[in-house]
């Protein structure tokens, strides 16, 4: 008997080497040692599969660090620890590609539980940035747009980032942190 565990492995590992749409619940449950009706018996619907990937990498990954920067009660280093975190999430494995790229494809019942995560990770930073503001330690600019500049920087890594590279995952980290924290002009170029 499979556990929820491993189909859920064996199908993230699946959906990132053929995609979504070509990985048929059929071949999931070859793959997996099941009959196609015993990988039905613990999941319905190909989009419940999904759903359960996504959510039990928000569980295991997303949100203990977004709860450990949530308790950081400096915004600077709130800051600082969350990009570190989760550009470093992403530079470990593509598997969080699934959640972005496929998310569109869950109901909306399913959609809405997952953006809920992602809408924390946004109002962390955007209440982060404009506590920086009001101490005198950012620039005033719209703090809604820089959360999303600093979410999607890291969000997207994982679609060109070359696993294989001798450039580490830290190195990457602290090249986001440095863009995002202190532009990549000097001072005097910019204005």
């Amino acid at each position: 008997m499979k556990t929820k565990k491993q189909i859920l492995s064996k199908s993230m590992e699946m959906f990132l080497e053929q995609g979504y749409d070509n990985t048929p619940m059929s071949q999931l449950a070859k793959e997996l040692g099941l009959s196609k009706a015993g990988l039905y018996h613990h999941y319905p619907s190909k989009e419940s599969l999904l759903f359960d990937i996504i959510d039990f990498m928000n569980e295991t990954n997303f949100i203990p660090f977004y709860k450990a920067a949530k308790k950081i009660s400096d915004p600077e280093k709130r800051i600082l620890f969350f990009l570190r975190k989760f550009s470093g999430m992403n530079t470990i494995s593509a598997s969080a590609r699934i959640a972005v790229h496929e998310a569109r494809r869950l109901t909306p019942q399913h959609l809405n539980k997952i953006k809920k995560s992602w809408q924390m990770a946004y109002d962390l930073l955007k209440d982060a940035i404009s506590e920086m503001q009001a101490l005198g330690k950012a620039k005033n600019m719209n703090s809604a747009f820089a959360a999303f500049a600093a979410i999607g920087m890291c969000s997207w890594t994982f679609y060109w980032f070359d696993y294989s590279r001798k450039e580490s995952s830290e190195e990457l980290s602290e090249t986001f942190v440095e863009i995002f924290m202190r532009g990549i002009a000097g001072s005097d170029q910019h204005e």
